[in-house]
């Protein structure tokens, strides 16, 4: 099987994705025409993920979000010369990188919303396909509880702790959240919740949390990647389901974001 065809299967699987329109998801280095030998997923495909490609003869990867820092062509130098390090680390093993964003973000089951969402534990309704937001009445208890809870959720997947917005004292019942980036509260409230989980790429200080603050709801907040890397572990389990010929494992990427407190 070649990647191309493995990339098919993949946006096979997004019909809610407007493919002849603007999609993330797109080959961003290599040549996606030669045959697959081992598959290597991650969150993002660091140096660090393409060193173990390299280790272990991988020659396609499925990185969730962009290996290249940013978009456009105005960039800082030292950005350009990172970029550049990386495109001759791909180039030693002849390793094609794949993009799968706005399929995995969505797809039932498998990715990246859903798993967050399972991960939590609670009994989240029902999520429309191509949305990243999803609500579910919980046992009552504080802000300050759910907390701890969400922190003990991420620390398999590399994040130690969270941070909060609020009244950590609150009693809350009713939960809303998003997946990664896609944690815009505006959309939450549509769900009535006294209580959001959102993610620090998806929200800023100025808007979102000062809201919350004014309004009086309690806001936690994790990291990008740790409420998302459990999604993309789940891609291994997607492919033994669905192409289990397939050598695929997924590659750490060294986000292991560690909190420290005040002393008392």
């Amino acid at each position: 099987m070649k990647i191309k065809d493995v990339i098919e299967c993949l946006k096979n699987e997004g019909t809610w994705v407007r493919w002849n329109r603007c999609t993330r998801d797109r080959v961003l280095f290599g040549d996606d025409d030669q045959e697959v030998k081992k598959i290597g997923v991650c969150w993002v495909a660091t140096n660090k993920v393409i060193e173990q490609a390299l280790k272990k003869g991988i020659n396609f990867i499925i990185s969730h979000e962009n290996i290249f820092y940013t978009t456009g062509t105005h960039l800082e130098t030292k950005l350009v010369e990172s970029i550049e390090h990386k495109k001759d680390l791909l180039s030693k093993g002849n390793i094609c990188v794949y993009r799968c964003h706005d399929v995995w973000d969505s797809i039932p089951e498998y990715g990246v919303s859903d798993v967050w969402a399972k991960k939590l534990g609670f009994d989240f309704r029902d999520r429309v396909i191509n949305s990243y937001y999803q609500s579910a009445n919980i046992p009552k208890q504080t802000v300050s509880e759910l907390a701890t809870h969400v922190a003990n959720v991420l620390k398999e997947d590399g994040e130690e702790g969270v941070y909060v917005f609020g009244n950590v004292n609150k009693e809350v019942s009713h939960l809303a959240i998003g997946t990664g980036a896609g944690t815009d509260i505006f959309e939450m409230l549509e769900f009535n919740p006294d209580v959001v989980i959102v993610a620090d790429d998806g929200i800023t200080n100025y808007k979102d949390a000062q809201y919350a603050i004014d309004n009086d709801l309690p806001m936690i907040v994790v990291n990008h990647a740790g409420c998302e890397i459990g999604g993309l572990k789940n891609m291994v389990n997607y492919f033994n389901d669905k192409l289990p010929d397939l050598d695929v494992e997924y590659l750490e990427e060294g986000f292991h974001i560690s909190y420290f407190g005040s002393l008392k």
